[in-house]
């Protein structure tokens, strides 16, 4: 189980949601595909939820590949929802928390989430809220961060911060856990896939600066977290990172993505 403070995780993407796809690189490309994975395993979905909607990205792409599609998008930040509203005028948008979805059972024919998962607790109560709000046959597509994301980022704090530190950063699920998640909110896999797209940035400040724009903080509650350290610390970790990883493209920015396809019996 993670350690995740929602009110902090909200009011980051709150304030990043207004430059989220300009800097949201790894976002982009796991975004586009969840769409592609829902034109295979769901082509004929007609009502379709998006969790964690995010900026409406997701949602503009599936309505321009198919005008009859009825979407509806959720999401747990007031300035990701007045995004959304923007991007997707004519879609339902409503602000909500993917553990406790205002939807009555069986309403969509298929539910697509991206890069939305991980900033959970747990995975089960959400899957679990899919399920319910998927109809009988309805499939859901779901991309998440998983276990190796940031791993350079997590080596270089517990190498200034000590081994203990890392109960102070934010845990990732791995692929294990997500089929289990699935398996016991009563749904049938149907694909586990896995990737890594790695960003490339000029050096470790960089890379903390484009985590912190598009509100990817830590989650971690605020009296536990106690931020990456003091400013020491944190040029230790920097210097750190450099160090071990920087070279004529920069530094690289790890992100391992676990996306899931699955359908309700």
């Amino acid at each position: 189980m993670n350690r995740v403070d929602k009110a902090r995780v909200q009011a980051a993407f709150s304030r990043g949601a207004a430059g989220y796809d300009a800097r949201a690189l790894a976002q982009a490309q796991t975004r586009a595909r969840v769409a592609a994975l829902l034109e295979r395993h769901a082509p004929d979905a007609v009502r379709i939820l998006d969790v964690g909607a995010g900026t409406g990205a997701l949602a503009a792409q599936l309505a321009a590949r198919r005008p009859s599609r009825r979407i509806t998008l959720a999401d747990l930040a007031p300035g990701m929802c007045a995004a959304s509203r923007s991007a997707v005028p004519a879609a339902p948008v409503v602000m909500a928390d993917a553990e406790a979805l205002p939807f009555r059972d069986g309403r969509f024919d298929a539910l697509v989430s991206s890069s939305t998962f991980q900033w959970l607790p747990r995975l089960e109560p959400a899957l679990g809220e899919a399920r319910r709000a998927l109809a009988p046959g309805g499939t859901l597509v779901l991309a998440l961060f998983a276990q190796r994301t940031l791993h350079e980022l997590r080596a270089a704090w517990l190498a200034v911060a000590g081994p203990d530190a890392g109960a102070r950063m934010h845990r990732f699920f791995g692929r294990d856990e997500v089929a289990a998640a699935i398996a016991a909110s009563g749904l049938d896999a149907l694909a586990i896939e896995e990737e890594e797209i790695v960003e490339r940035h000029p050096d470790a400040r960089a890379v903390l600066r484009a985590i912190r724009a598009v509100g990817a903080g830590n989650a971690v509650p605020r009296g536990q977290a106690g931020g990456l350290g003091g400013r020491s610390v944190t040029l230790s970790l920097l210097d750190r990172y450099d160090a071990a990883h920087r070279g004529p493209e920069g530094v690289p920015a790890t992100y391992h993505v676990v996306y899931a396809v699955a359908r309700r019996r």
